[in-house]
């Protein structure tokens, strides 16, 4: 009996360390959070850079998980410098979108209100971040699998246009609302909640890559 059952408690191992990661890294955002908040104001960019590095990566693993039984994705050591490069991107583009939309109200060229709403609109249909960022990972996810090619070269494949849709789709249900609640919070936690959400990103654009 336990020699039969050793194996099933031997696949477990993965999955408990990895839960054990993503509570750790969880717990320590929390406990810590007065330290996290001065170091964000003082490092921006690194600390953007080490959020989306330490938990968007976390949802890459987690889809890997999902489809190949396997945590380790392959070259782990890219997909990291890939989302902390994300994470860095994303954090110039929060108050770029903030300030932008201000500005507009201000001159009286934009509704006032809801003011998160309208940035969380403009931050994925206007400025980019909803097609042309995931565009720009589905891009280098594809070359970590089949190696160096021109991101026009993904136009016409029967995966990009599953990926498309369910990008487009993806915006007006999930992105478009999430980050309506993003530009709620205080500034100095946006980049931390769309960390967060960036594990939901990860598994978005991994199964719309992934050809069934």
């Amino acid at each position: 009996m336990s020699a039969s059952n050793s194996p099933r408690s031997l696949r477990l191992v993965p999955d408990i360390l990895g839960a054990i990661y993503f509570i750790t890294a969880v717990t320590f955002l929390v406990t810590c959070s007065d330290l996290v908040a001065a170091t964000t104001k003082a490092h921006p960019y690194a600390m953007g850079f080490a959020k989306f590095a330490v938990l968007a990566t976390f949802g890459e693993c987690l889809k890997n998980r999902i489809l190949t039984a396997q945590w380790i994705p392959p070259r782990l050591a890219l997909r990291v410098i890939i989302w902390g490069i994300i994470g860095m991107w994303i954090t110039a583009a929060f108050p770029l979108v903030d300030g932008g939309v201000k500005t507009l109200v201000a001159r009286d060229l934009w509704p006032a209100e809801p003011a998160p709403f309208w940035m969380s609109t403009w931050l994925n249909v206007f400025a980019g971040y909803g097609f042309f960022m995931m565009f720009t990972h589905y891009w280098t996810d594809t070359m970590l699998v089949e190696g160096w090619l021109w991101p026009w070269s993904l136009f016409g494949r029967p995966a990009s246009a599953r990926w498309a849709k369910i990008v487009l789709i993806s915006i007006v249900v999930f992105w478009i609302p999430a980050h309506t609640i993003t530009f709620m919070l205080p500034a100095v936690w946006r980049i931390l909640f769309a960390a967060f959400l960036g594990i939901a990103l990860g598994l978005i654009l991994s199964f719309a890559a992934k050809r069934r």
